[in-house]
């Protein structure tokens, strides 16, 4: 793709990772933005002299200027006055909580314990790039091969997605798994660890609906398939139940697609599968607004979702999927 053919003009970033890189740096939003929008097309469109240096201090103009997150406490007052008093505004005030969900994750790492800044960089860098790429989303329903993603990913290149694999493995968050024969390639699969980035996913995709930047785009349906799917095998429920049970998410009218969702097999107290799609034979079901699931699965209120057939199993999987990533 030429570098005419796409200026990063208008593009928006894929729902959470926008908010998760700028509260996680000290780097402009825009210049974020741009850089996303590289990463996705392979299209150069941030010069190397616009990236600031990793040891450069913070510089606090950078926070002061945005409007996103900051407003004067007078609004008849200059910002640009020293003597201004200012206030989050209402995306601002979500930002501790969203923090507060990042660093948890941060801490999760088998590595050892991350701090939240450029000691981060070298892990959600490649997380929230793949996610953007939708690389991430291919590894949702099992192992793949960098070949089995490529043929899923039509905007990169098979050396782009190899990279991108492959710094998914250095950061721990992609495991290799042998080849089952000397002719098979190497499978690769999630490590729990971005099982459960999930987690800060679903804060930054919740503050960015409730509050929209304009540079992030609506929640889509590979996005919630890959939520539920990344997430069923860590979901942990009662030995005794058993059935399958559809979980629908009605999607933002921009996305042009009414719903998206998954359906659990469970057996044994066990997630057996999570497969894509919603088979309206299942033995128990939910369904509501995307801020209605985002509410259920963060605040663990799931009062304001529909549900019927098994309620114990349906109630159960909620209760797990809150109690999981955010319990």
């Amino acid at each position: 793709m030429a570098d005419h053919e796409f200026s990063g003009e208008g593009f928006r970033a894929r729902a959470g990772s926008l908010t998760l890189l700028y509260l996680a740096s000290s780097v402009e939003r825009e210049l974020l933005r741009r850089l996303l929008a590289e990463m996705i097309t392979g299209v150069q469109l941030v010069e190397s002299w616009e990236l600031p240096d990793a040891d450069d201090p913070v510089d606090p103009a950078v926070v002061f200027s945005d409007t996103y997150l900051i407003e004067p406490v007078n609004p008849d007052d200059d910002p640009k006055d020293p003597d201004t008093m200012f206030q989050p505004t209402a995306a601002g005030r979500e930002v501790p909580f969203v923090g507060e969900v990042l660093k948890d994750w941060l801490r999760r790492c088998p590595g050892g314990p991350l701090e939240l800044g450029v000691e981060a960089g070298p892990v959600l860098w490649p997380l929230l790039s793949a996610w953007s790429a939708t690389v991430l989303h291919a590894f949702a329903d099992g192992p793949r091969t960098i070949g089995e993603v490529n043929e899923e990913i039509h905007a990169l290149a098979f050396e782009q997605v190899e990279t991108r694999v492959e710094l998914l493995e250095e950061a721990e968050l992609l495991e290799p798994r042998p080849a089952a024969g000397p002719d098979e390639e190497e499978r690769f699969a999630p490590t729990d660890w971005l099982r459960f980035a999930v987690a800060p996913l679903s804060a930054a995709a919740r503050m960015e609906l409730r509050h929209p930047p304009g540079d992030t785009a609506p929640i889509a349906v590979g996005d919630v398939e890959t939520a539920f799917q990344m997430t069923a095998p860590l979901l942990r429920l009662p030995v005794e139940l058993a059935g399958t049970c559809s979980m629908a998410v009605e999607l933002d009218a921009e996305v042009g697609e009414a719903q998206a969702g998954v359906t659990f097999e469970v057996k044994d107290g066990r997630v057996a599968a999570c497969r894509a799609g919603i088979d309206e034979g299942a033995d128990a079901w939910g369904t509501g607004s995307t801020a209605d699931w985002l509410e259920a699965v963060i605040e663990g209120r799931a009062e304001r979702l529909d549900s019927g057939g098994n309620l114990k199993l349906a109630s159960a999987l909620l209760a797990a999927l809150h109690r999981t990533l955010f319990g």
